[in-house]
């Protein structure tokens, strides 16, 4: 289930404004489902040091020991019962907040004049996360590569894609179902390989879809050292292939109501509580950064910034995606999270609920 976000916030009262004074951004792995007690704290712990060795040697000492001693008692009130997977702290002259997030985050610290909530959580750790499907004659198999590994998660039985004719529908058919079971929302790409001719019949059939990609290899038969090869070239172009999924993903669902595209309507469907995976192209954040450095956000800037602070207080996600990727579509699309209670849950008990049903 998409965990619940929490937030933690709190309005100081500041008696002296210091127009330099420096804000404190922390992100950080914070998983008490993965982790226990002992292991989180000393994660945190270590942050305190590298956040001190940053404090120290700044203009104003008086003030950057006040933002350590905030950071300290923040970090001392955690709650150990969020299931959550990453943490982001932002400390500024006025206000302090604390937001647990179901995604993972790249660990790191920022110290800076200017600092928002976009910037801190739109900083997705994108490890490679993608389904590996090998399609042969009479049979396919199905890994999910997660957590640096492939794990299978579905085989048909032998002989069981072909029809009394030969044919390779009866195939097709189970492994789109498959797929479309565990990766109803398309949000995790599907590389295929296997038998050539196959290979190229799927992709001419009613079951192809657009963010499916091919990795045809006309070595047989398809064994690990392919496999492993494969992974390699994967995770060694994964940006690329996270790019050209993000496209192929916004396109996919361009004529329905899953996608909101542009500023505008994006800001309109945050208003209305809508939830997904917000995408913000990386000159729009330039934009934002500039105009609140600048104290000149421009009309719909200010609303964006208190929107995502609900956005992902609700357990929504948000990423940066590179320069351009999303100019047609107006530098920001929201992909809504589909309605039903079976994608709500994660991934892996998505899979576990597949396999219990005994469909294969």
């Amino acid at each position: 289930m998409y965990a619940s976000s929490e937030i933690y916030y709190s309005k100081l009262k500041i008696t002296r404004t210091n127009k330099s004074a420096l804000s404190l951004g922390l992100v950080l792995h914070f998983n008490p489902c993965m982790q226990n007690e002992k292991t989180i704290k000393y994660i945190l712990g270590d942050s305190e040091k590298r956040v001190q060795i940053m404090l120290n040697g700044t203009s104003d000492q008086a003030y950057t020991n006040n933002i350590f001693v905030r950071l300290q008692k923040i970090l001392s009130k955690l709650n150990y019962n969020s299931h959550c997977r990453s943490i982001a702290v932002l400390i500024t002259p006025y206000e302090e907040k604390v937001i647990y997030l179901n995604f993972l985050v790249k660990p790191v610290i920022y110290l800076n004049k200017y600092l928002s909530l976009l910037e801190l959580t739109a900083n997705a750790d994108r490890q490679p996360d993608f389904y590996y499907l090998d399609l042969q004659q009479n049979h396919a198999k199905l890994y999910e590569y997660h957590h640096k590994q492939l794990h299978k998660v579905y085989a048909t039985k032998q002989d069981s894609g072909l029809n009394e004719k030969n044919n390779p529908e009866t195939l097709f058919k189970q492994v789109s179902q498959t797929i479309t079971r565990i990766n109803g929302n398309n949000e995790t790409p599907v590389f295929i390989t296997g038998n050539t001719d196959l290979v190229e019949l799927y992709y001419n059939s009613s079951y192809y879809s657009s963010i499916f990609f091919s990795l045809l290899d006309k070595v047989a038969p398809l064994g690990e050292e392919i496999m492993n090869r494969h992974v390699k070239e994967i995770i060694s172009q994964w940006n690329y292939w996270r790019s050209k999924f993000i496209i192929e993903r916004i396109i996919l669902t361009q004529k329905s109501t899953v996608l909101i595209a542009g500023l505008d309507a994006v800001l309109k469907a945050l208003h209305h509580s809508v939830d997904g995976l917000l995408l913000i192209d990386k000159s729009l954040n330039q934009q934002l950064y500039k105009s609140l450095r600048t104290n000149t956000l421009f009309n719909s800037a200010d609303e964006l910034m208190n929107q995502v602070e609900c956005f992902l207080k609700r357990g929504s996600r948000i990423e940066i995606t590179e320069t351009g990727l999303l100019k047609e579509f107006g530098d920001a699309v929201l992909l809504q999270r589909k309605p039903s209670h079976f994608f709500e849950i994660s991934p892996v008990k998505r899979i576990n609920k597949y396999l219990e049903s005994n469909l294969f």
